[in-house]
C-alpha cells in the first residue's frame, strides 16, 4: 500500500501509531477490501480531528457533549479516506490495531507471537463508528515477575488489545524500568505503582527477598497505621520517588498481605493513604491515589467497610480473594461469595455517593490462586464484565502471577487465553465473537478438538477455585502440606473432582484425530491431566 498518512500531533503514541499503520499496511494490505491501496489516512486525536474539520459525522456523534470513557476512538472508513481519531493518543493507536482486526482479520491472540488471520476476508463496506469501552480503566498487574522480555511482550500485546494501564510494584518497576519505560511511553500507556510495596521504602532487603520468592504472599506482620512515627518520612520518600516516573497516573499502595482483625485497621490505612494523596498533590497534582479493600488472610475486616464512611479524597480498589469461579458472586452457593457480592455492591454505592472511582481487582491470570491446575474460564470472564458494569465500576485490573516449579509447563501461554478474553470483554464484546476470533489461532482441523478441550477445562478445572477458602492457606495442589484431619474431610470430593478432570482430558485427547493432537493447547491438556493424576494419588 502507498498511503499518505496525516497526523498533527508530536505525541509519541501518535507517531508510533503512524509507524504501526505503515508496517501493518505493508504486511496485511493485500487483505484489505474496504479501502484503496493509496487511500489517504489521518491518525490523530478526536480534539484535533474536530479542530481540523475532518468529519461532520464525528461532530454530530459528539453533539450531546457527554463524557467519553478513556480509550474511546472514532473509526471512519471510506474507499479513499480513513480517519482514526482517539480520545487520547493511546486510543488513536488502538484505532490503528482495531482497523486491521476489523478490515484485514488480524488478531493478536498471544503475547510475543505472530497474529492469527481470519480465514475469510472481511467485506468491502466501510463504516463510521465510535468505539467506547465498558470501563475507562483497563489494566494488568505485575507484582513479582522479574522477566523484562515477557513484560515487554505483554506491553506490546496489551496495546494491540486496547488495554491502557500497566501496574507494577515499586520494586519490580525499579528493576525493569530502563527496559520497559520506552515501550510504555511510545504507546501512551498509563503506569500505576504500588501493590505490596511499603517494604521497598521501609526495608529494601526484605522487599528484594519477597520479589524472588516462589510464594507471592510473604508478609510476616502487618504495618501499624495507627503509629504516626514512620508515616510522614515514608510518604515523603514515595513522593520523591514518583517525581521522575514517566506516564505515572496513579499510586495504589496496599497494606502487607497478612490478616488484620482490628476493627479500626481499614479506617487507619485509608487515612494514611489520604495523607499520601495530599503530599503527592503538592508535587504531582495530576497523579491519582487509591486505597485497596482486600480480604488478606481471609480477613473480612480488611474488605468490608461496615459502618465506616468511605473516603471522599481517594478512590477504591476492591479485591476479593478466594471466590469460586464456576459462579458469579450473586448466584454462587458459597456464603463467602454472596457476602462478597453484598460488600462489592456496598462499596460501589459508597463510591458513587462520594464522587470517587471504583476499580475491581481480578485474578484471571493468577497461577497462585488458580494453581498449576489452571482453568481457562472465558464464559465466566464475559459474564463478570456484565456484573461489574451493573455495579457501575470505573475500571478492571487483572493480576498476572507466575507458576514456578513446573519447568515443562508454559504458564505464560496458559494465562494468556483468560487475558485475551478479559481484554475483549472490557469493551463489551460478546463471547461468541471473542471465541470465533480466538480459534483462528489454530489450524482448521484442530479447532473442534481444542474447543472441546477448553470447554471441559472451564467446566471441570474451575471447580479447583472453590476449594481455596475451605483449604486456606492451602490449595488442592498442596496436598502434602494439608493436615490429615482437614484432608480427610475433603478427600472424597477432591478426588472425585480430580478424577473427572483427568478422565475428561484423557477422553478428549483419545478421541481427537492423531494429526490434531499437537500444539500448545494439547501440551496444556497433557500438563493438567498428569498433574490431576499426581494430585489424586497424593489425596488418596
Amino acid at each position: 500500500m502507498n498511503n499518505k498518512i496525516t497526523s498533527w500531533s508530536a505525541e509519541p503514541a501518535i507517531r508510533f501509531a503512524a509507524e504501526e499503520w505503515a508496517r501493518l499496511a505493508m504486511q496485511y494490505g493485500g487483505r484489505l477490501r474496504a479501502v484503496a491501496s493509496d487511500a489517504a489516512v489521518t491518525i490523530t486525536t478526536i480534539d484535533e480531528a474536530l479542530e481540523h474539520g475532518c468529519s461532520a459525522r464525528l461532530q454530530a456523534e459528539l453533539a450531546d457533549q457527554r463524557e467519553l470513557k478513556q480509550g474511546s476512538y472514532w473509526m471512519e472508513v471510506k474507499e479513499r479516506e480513513v480517519l482514526l481519531a482517539g480520545l487520547t493518543p493511546a486510543a488513536a493507536l488502538y484505532a490503528v490495531y482495531d482497523f486491521f482486526k476489523v478490515y484485514a482479520g488480524v488478531h493478536w491472540i498471544y503475547p510475543g507471537e505472530e497474529p492469527a488471520l481470519s480465514d475469510e476476508l472481511p467485506g468491502p463496506e466501510g463504516e463510521a463508528r465510535l468505539y467506547e469501552p465498558w470501563f475507562g480503566r483497563r489494566g494488568f498487574v505485575f507484582e513479582n515477575i522479574y522477566d523484562p522480555a515477557f513484560i515487554s511482550d505483554m506491553i506490546d500485546w496489551m496495546a494491540k488489545n486496547r488495554v491502557g494501564e500497566i501496574f507494577f510494584t515499586f520494586m519490580l518497576w525499579d528493576n525493569i524500568r530502563d527496559t520497559v519505560a520506552p515501550e510504555i511511553v511510545k504507546r501512551g500507556m498509563d503506569i500505576t505503582l504500588g501493590g505490596h510495596s511499603m517494604k521497598f521504602f521501609l526495608d529494601k532487603e526484605e522487599a528484594l527477598h519477597r520479589q524472588s520468592a516462589d510464594h507471592p504472599y510473604m508478609a510476616k506482620r502487618q504495618l501499624d497505621y495507627g503509629d504516626p512515627s514512620w508515616q510522614q518520612s515514608v510518604i515523603g520518600m514515595i513522593a520523591d520517588y514518583c517525581a521522575d516516573v514517566p506516564r505515572l497516573t496513579r499510586v495504589s499502595l496496599w497494606p502487607e498481605d497478612v490478616s488484620s482483625q482490628s476493627e479500626t485497621f481499614l479506617e487507619l490505612y485509608i487515612r494514611h493513604t489520604e495523607q499520601l494523596k495530599r503530599k503527592l498533590n503538592d508535587k504531582l497534582p495530576g497523579v491519582e491515589v487509591e486505597h485497596i479493600s482486600y480480604n488478606a488472610g481471609l480477613s473480612w475486616k480488611m474488605l468490608d467497610r461496615g459502618s465506616m464512611s468511605g473516603s471522599r479524597e481517594i478512590d477504591t480498589l476492591l479485591a476479593f480473594w478466594g471466590r469460586d469461579y464456576r459462579y458469579g458472586l450473586e448466584e454462587s452457593p458459597s456464603l463467602s461469595d454472596r457476602k462478597a457480592d453484598r460488600i462489592e455492591r456496598d462499596w460501589a454505592a459508597e463510591a458513587h455517593r462520594n464522587g470517587t472511582k471504583l476499580t475491581i481487582f481480578e485474578y484471571y491470570s493468577d497461577h497462585y490462586m488458580f494453581s498449576a491446575l489452571f482453568p481457562s474460564i472465558p464464559s465466566r470472564i464475559v459474564a463478570d464484565m456484565a456484573y461489574f458494569r451493573e455495579l457501575q465500576a470505573d475500571g478492571l485490573t487483572n493480576l498476572v502471577v507466575p507458576c514456578p516449579g513446573y519447568p515443562d509447563y508454559d504458564w505464560k501461554w496458559a494465562q494468556a487465553f483468560n487475558g485475551y478474553v478479559f481484554c475483549r470483554a472490557l469493551w463489551g464484546e460478546d463471547l461468541s465473537a471473542i471465541l470465533n476470533d480466538y480459534y483462528t489461532y489454530y489450524p482448521p482441523e484442530q479447532r473442534e478438538p481444542v474447543k472441546a478441550l477448553l470447554e471441559l477445562v472451564e467446566n471441570a478445572a474451575a471447580e479447583v477455585t472453590g476449594w481455596n477458602i475451605p483449604l486456606f492457606p492451602h490449595r488442592i495442589v498442596d496436598a502434602d502440606k494439608i493436615p490429615e484431619q482437614e484432608k480427610a474431610k475433603a478427600r472424597d470430593k477432591v478426588t472425585a473432582l480430580l478424577e473427572k478432570l483427568s478422565a475428561g482430558l484423557d477422553q478428549i485427547q483419545t478421541q481427537a484425530a492423531p494429526g490434531t493432537r499437537a500444539g500448545k493447547a494439547f501440551d496444556y491438556a497433557k500438563h493438567l491431566a498428569e498433574l490431576a493424576d499426581l494430585k489424586k494419588k497424593e489425596w488418596s
